[in-house]
């Protein structure tokens, strides 16, 4: 159960992922197939149930990307069910101190290490490979940490030095929403946050990224080190395509655009 996304990241060149909010599994394997690294599956935003994330891991299976799912809060059995169905990793939301990256350590992997119970039916290919995934399972999957408010970024040198923690994505959104009551990352307060914490973790090694939304975007922070990146989501891919094909007809048409 060697974990791909580990290597990139070992390798330090960036990862490249997108995040996955559609759970029709025709989308999910058309996407997969496209050649990410890996698919961020977003739980905590998206009406997404156990049920339709073992469709999108099934999905997902055979293409080279890595399935790391983003549970909806960090709790024992949002861990436990993204694993045991198959995810090669987890992202933990709202990580805002040293007791909740050490508590995420706990739900996420097995003893001597953490407190993960043992049951990874569909993980072990139906327990026909259970030894040699509780062999290998603490090494192999990943757990990244969100940091999504100021006291997470207070706290982030500590959060990331937690054994067991395997790197930090950014919620910029959530620190405009925090800092500034507004949500819009692009704020200048919230880009030196960002700035300064890529340069922090960089400097120790340690994976970290956020969501981009462009090329130039994605290539300025990877520039600054982040290597743990997504572009776009499934969803700005439809909507974007979609409204680029309608203006495109209209124009040819003559026809003024609808308010959207």
């Amino acid at each position: 159960m060697k974990n791909k996304l580990k290597q990139i990241l070992a390798s330090k060149r960036p990862a490249i992922g997108t995040w996955v909010a559609i759970p029709d599994v025709y989308a999910v394997e058309m996407i997969a197939g496209l050649g990410f690294d890996w698919l961020l599956v977003d739980m905590e935003h998206i009406p997404i149930s156990k049920e339709s994330l073992r469709a999108i891991l099934m999905a997902v299976k055979g293409s080279d990307s890595v399935p790391i799912v983003r549970v909806a809060s960090s709790t024992v059995e949002n861990f436990q069910s993204a694993l045991d169905l198959g995810a090669q990793g987890v992202m933990a939301p709202m990580i805002n101190s040293v007791a909740d990256a050490e508590n995420a350590v706990l739900y996420c992997r097995y003893p001597p290490l953490g407190r993960r119970g043992f049951g990874p039916v569909r993980a072990s290919r139906y327990m026909r490979h259970a030894d040699e995934y509780r062999n290998e399972a603490n090494e192999e999957t990943l757990l990244f940490a969100q940091i999504e408010t100021p006291e997470a970024v207070e706290n982030a040198p500590a959060i990331l030095r937690t054994p067991g923690i395997d790197g930090l994505y950014i919620g910029n959104a959530d620190l405009a929403n925090f800092m500034n009551h507004d949500a819009k990352a692009g704020s200048a307060n919230v880009q030196r946050a960002v700035d300064d914490l890529i340069k922090m973790a960089t400097s120790a090694s340690i994976p970290i990224g956020l969501p981009t939304w462009s090329a130039a975007e994605f290539s300025r922070y990877m520039e600054l080190g982040a290597n743990l990146l997504t572009i776009g989501s499934d969803l700005s891919f439809l909507a974007t395509q979609a409204e680029t094909e309608l203006k495109g007809v209209r124009r040819l048409l003559g026809v003024s655009p609808a308010k959207s």
